[in-house]
């Protein structure tokens, strides 16, 4: 009786085992996408562009390979992703696999429409893909966008968007999107994607650092793709877009934000034709006051920065003057508090509702959610009575201390 019993678990366990490898597929069999496209076709059809790497492109075994093209690009009618894969199929010798897949790109035509939150959504029905996936919204097709889009500096497309995503960190001039945190954003708050596009806009305008949106940047001989600034989402539709500098308000504004610092410049307030730039670093996190007591909500906002001073284009000595240094600060100061009013009057007026993630506070100041539906923050934030203060210290002057003038080359020589 043991003997069988023994030999039964055996037979079972043996089965168990070899069950979870029945849907084993061998690697060279599969075609690896790494990046999705989504465009709006007539009636209920979208047309899905997929990006396939050729593994042996940027690889050791790249002698094989001299000849071929880095990418594969398909684009399929269909109702949804899942069909235009298949479909797809019947072309692409290779069975196509989602588990690379790290960007979704999707045209602005289809963002503006109620038919963008449909196809988002029912991605995350597909057991391959990545909540993390990053969610880019392009001006033109993204059909177009994913062939225009060829870097000189790398082949590889996954590098190129990975290694995008490190400078957006560091500059903040777009936000981290990503398909998980719109999910988490469909209660009437902001959410911002990252917005880019391959083509030029055909005046040439000259602003200030971050002062523009993608395919405004003056730049000549570059490579084909801009990415600048944020596509404004509000209840799974595209209502509007930011520039550089204003994506950077809505996320330093935020408490839990990774934002850490950024290079800006601003008006001498000695030579007011010249600027000072300077590296804002934000090494604290957003400290805010929310009073939800009255009928209108009150939020204070304060937040701590420390200043770099990068250029000095009208050479004042900010170093052995402190009065000048409390200047230079209050001038910084007031510029910052200025431009961030500016811009939380447009959200207040125009898109009635906030980016800054306010919203997550306001829920810890009720027992409830129900409590927090019936104040209805998001539906009072345009008469929300908000305040922001900065605080900002100057820490560095770079290496140059007392800028060199030309009178003091003369009494050298």
């Amino acid at each position: 009786m043991i003997r069988r019993l023994w030999l039964t678990s055996a037979l079972v366990l043996g089965a168990v085992i070899l069950a979870g490898c029945a849907d084993r597929v061998e690697v060279e069999r599969l075609a690896h996408v790494v990046v999705l496209g989504i465009d709006q076709e007539e009636g209920d059809f979208i047309n899905v562009t997929f990006q396939i790497a050729n593994p042996q492109v940027g690889s050791t075994d790249r002698g094989k390979a001299e000849n071929e093209p880095p990418t594969d690009i398909v684009s399929i009618k269909s109702t949804d992703v899942m069909t235009a894969r298949e479909l797809a199929n019947t072309i692409i010798p290779r069975r196509l696999d989602f588990s690379h897949l790290q960007t979704l790109i999707i045209s602005e035509k289809l963002a503006r429409s109620a038919e963008f939150h449909k196809a988002v959504s029912s991605l995350v029905r597909i057991p391959e893909i990545r909540r993390e996936m990053h969610m880019i919204i392009s001006r033109e097709r993204a059909s177009t966008f994913i062939e225009k889009n060829k870097p000189r500096m790398e082949t590889r497309p996954h590098k190129y968007y990975e290694y995008m995503l490190d400078q957006w960190s560091k500059w903040a001039i777009v936000p981290n999107s990503t398909v998980n945190e719109y999910m988490k954003n469909l209660s009437g708050e902001l959410y911002l994607v990252i917005y880019a596009t391959t083509e030029r806009t055909e005046e040439k305008t000259f602003a200030y650092e971050a002062l523009y949106r993608a395919g405004e940047v003056p730049a000549e001989e570059a490579d084909p793709v801009q990415m600048m600034g944020s596509a404004v989402i509000k209840e799974g539709r595209m209502i509007g877009t930011l520039n550089g500098e204003e994506t950077r308000y809505a996320l330093m504004l935020r408490k839990e934000d990774k934002m850490h610092s950024f290079l800006s410049s601003f008006p001498d307030p000695f030579r007011k034709d010249e600027r000072v730039t300077v590296r804002l670093l934000k090494n604290e996190g957003t400290k805010m006051k929310i009073d939800v007591s009255g009928e209108v909500p009150k939020i204070d906002v304060k937040v701590k920065l420390y200043a770099q001073l990068w250029s000095i284009e009208g050479l004042t000595d900010y170093v052995t003057n402190l009065s000048k240094q409390e200047l230079l600060e209050q001038a910084i100061t007031e510029q910052l508090t200025k431009d961030t009013m500016n811009f939380i009057r447009r959200t207040q007026e125009e898109f009635r509702g906030e980016p800054f993630n306010w919203h997550k506070q306001v829920r810890k100041k009720f027992w409830s959610w129900k409590d927090y539906i019936y104040y209805d923050f998001m539906g009072k934030y345009p008469r929300a009575e908000v305040s922001v203060e900065y605080d900002l210290d100057i820490e560095n002057f770079g290496k140059q201390f007392d800028p060199v003038k030309i009178n003091d080359l003369h009494a050298e020589g």
